[in-house]
């Protein structure tokens, strides 16, 4: 199925399974199958109506070149335009990386239409990047396409082959402009810190990015930070066995608060 955003960008979506509504939505090269590919779908399908969507410029959804098409505001848009369609009023959420950045600020604009969060290798505050280093892995893109970024993340850990697959079949160019787009965003940290919010951070204790994602559970209220023991950042999205078992009465929660 598609809709088309507020700036006619169309959104690729597909509803799998019976229950309250849960949004999944992928990370940066990702598309709506890998949630299906990692096993999410089969775990989660039987107590959730799933809506998976693909983020525009991957999957099914359009994919425009221009960096202004992958400002935040329209990324949010797009998943409003889902909802809307579907007639949901309110969802659970769980994004995973890329996907959890955009939780965060569809939760900082829109709290309303969120029962609550989860958000795997993410956080709320301010990323300041050097300009000059956005364009340059744009450029790489552009010139080199996904090759030389699957080979970055396999030296991390191995790939599933059903994942390097899906970053081999990106838009390298759409990727460019989504890069330099996501690079120097605005942090939502101090509106987030303001508004009840039900939230779940999910952390490898190996990631980078470990500590801007505590902190941004240290300073809302309604956050819990879990650091998944002997993983990266990918962990967060492949490792449903960890996951799982804390994603689960954290659901339950949503559903009866």
């Amino acid at each position: 199925m598609q809709t088309t955003s507020s700036d006619g960008v169309r959104i690729a979506f597909e509803t799998v399974g019976s229950g309250k509504p849960l949004v999944l939505l992928h990370g940066f090269f990702g598309d709506r199958t890998t949630w299906r590919s990692a096993g999410h779908v089969d775990a989660l399908a039987d107590s959730h109506r799933l809506v998976l969507i693909d983020a525009r410029g991957h999957g099914g959804s359009d994919a425009p070149h221009d960096v202004r098409s992958y400002r935040m505001d329209r990324q949010i848009d797009d998943i409003i335009a889902v909802l809307d369609h579907l007639n949901i009023s309110r969802v659970a959420f769980w994004g995973a990386s890329m996907g959890g950045i955009i939780g965060l600020n569809l939760l900082a604009r829109h709290p309303e239409r969120l029962t609550g969060l989860i958000a795997g290798g993410a956080h709320a505050d301010r990323v300041v990047t050097a300009p000059a280093d956005a364009q340059q892995e744009a450029e790489l893109f552009r010139t080199q396409g996904t090759v030389p970024f699957l080979d970055m993340l396999e030296r991390q850990g191995p790939l599933p082959n059903w994942m390097r697959a899906v970053i081999l079949a990106a838009d390298p160019h759409a990727l460019a402009a989504l890069t330099v787009a996501l690079e120097g965003r605005d942090g939502v940290l101090d509106t987030l810190a303001q508004t009840p919010a039900r939230m779940l951070l999910l952390a490898g204790d190996r990631d980078p990015g470990l500590e801007a994602i505590q902190h941004t559970a240290d300073q809302i209220s309604g956050a819990t930070c879990v650091a998944l023991p002997d993983c990266g950042h990918f962990d967060t999205f492949l490792r449903i066995d960890l996951t799982l078992p804390v994603v689960r009465p954290f659901l339950a929660g949503c559903a009866t608060g």
